[in-house]
């Protein structure tokens, strides 16, 4: 019996306490924030991207001719000017093949000389004998002379333009000989000139593949080199986006998370790649570029670039009927927006159907905590 009289007297207790809570007022939210109005910014549409940097101008230095190779003048590293040797073949046999080329140029020369006054004198000869068949001829047809006479100035006549027939062909040898000289001192200057291989830019020594006084064939390369001036940023970017990336986009180059430079699209690839569904794209670089070949870099394409208002990125919050909107500080309470935004960038979105905002402050800090309807504390 006692113990139900004290367990009454607590429920009873505890009613007793229920009923005095439900009669206190609840206190009102509210949320301490921070507001600004719609600010001026320059928006960029960004695509990023990772790209290669490559040269445009690399390649094997081979020999061009067959011989030792006497001295390579650069190592690796160093930087060859345009026009300067790169290595050296077996010079002097260049060097006595083109002395020789030489010479035999002289004697072919010399030989056709002769010839020449070869065919002249049998000129001479003809002209004798052509006037003294025409006076025997004459002599004949007034008996003046006898039949035997007759013919000998005739076969002499004959004799003489056979002879020259002879040496005008035996000139035309010695003349093409003449030219086969020429042809093979020309030979022999490219052989030489072509054993000291040089390049038409500035380049740089990416690698020896040879070593100094070894046996190298036609064709075998000796160095591989590079234009540093000719390097390019690369990348392979989805075929979706092909129509935007035109030749003339701006692109920003980083490294590092540092800018180092602002170039602008080259080459767009007219081919989608059916594995990848990707295509190619290159922007030239600085020739004084600090970027090495096979640096990976970060790539930022600005598609599009224009002026308007916007909010903090954060300040922006999906709404009910998943439209996107921002809380308004009206009179001390919070009320939400519904906002159509476009372009982020730099931390800032910005709101296209903005006329409904002008004047208007907007929460951009403690948003998160914010109902429609709070009351606010602004901070100042």
């Amino acid at each position: 019996m006692k113990v139900n009289i004290l367990f009454s007297f607590v429920f009873a207790a505890i009613l007793l306490g229920c009923s005095e809570k439900q009669s206190q007022t609840i206190p009102e939210r509210s949320v301490r924030v921070k507001t600004m109005p719609l600010q001026e910014h320059a928006f960029r549409e960004i695509f990023r991207a990772q790209g290669m940097v490559e040269p445009a101008r690399k390649g094997t230095v081979s020999a061009f001719v067959p011989g030792r190779i006497d001295k390579i003048y650069y190592e690796e590293g160093s930087i060859a000017e345009p026009g300067k040797s790169l290595f050296q073949i077996d010079r002097e046999n260049f060097s006595i093949q083109l002395e020789i080329a030489r010479k035999d140029l002289e004697v072919m020369k010399s030989a056709r000389l002769s010839t020449q006054q070869n065919v002249k004198l049998d000129q001479i000869k003809l002209e004798k004998a052509e006037l003294d068949f025409n006076r025997a001829k004459t002599l004949y047809q007034s008996k003046a002379i006898s039949t035997d006479a007759y013919e000998q100035a005739e076969t002499n006549y004959n004799g003489a333009k056979v002879s020259l027939d002879g040496a005008v062909a035996i000139d035309n040898a010695a003349a093409a000989k003449v030219q086969q000289a020429e042809t093979a001192l020309k030979l022999a200057q490219k052989a030489l000139e072509d054993s000291h291989p040089s390049v038409p830019f500035r380049a740089l020594i990416l690698e020896k593949l040879r070593e100094e006084s070894e046996f190298a064939g036609a064709g075998t390369p000796i160095l591989i080199v590079e234009d540093p001036a000719s390097r390019e940023i690369s990348c392979r970017i989805s075929a979706i986006y092909w129509e935007r990336m035109k030749p003339g986009t701006v692109v920003d180059v980083f490294f590092g998370g540092e800018k180092v430079c602002r170039t602008s699209i080259y080459f767009r690839a007219e081919v989608i790649d059916p594995a990848s569904r990707t295509f190619e794209i290159k922007a030239k670089l600085p020739e004084d570029t600090v970027l090495k070949s096979g640096t990976l870099c970060d790539m930022e394409m600005i598609l599009s670039e224009r002026n308007g208002r916007g909010v903090p990125t954060d300040a922006v919050l999906p709404g009910r009927s998943g439209q996107m909107s921002v809380f308004v500080n009206e009179n001390g309470t919070a009320k939400a927006y519904g906002v159509q935004c476009g372009i982020s960038s730099d931390g800032i979105t910005e709101v296209l159907s903005s006329g409904n905002l002008d004047g208007k402050e907007i929460i951009i800090s403690g948003q998160a905590f914010v109902r429609e309807g709070d009351k606010l504390e602004v901070e100042r």
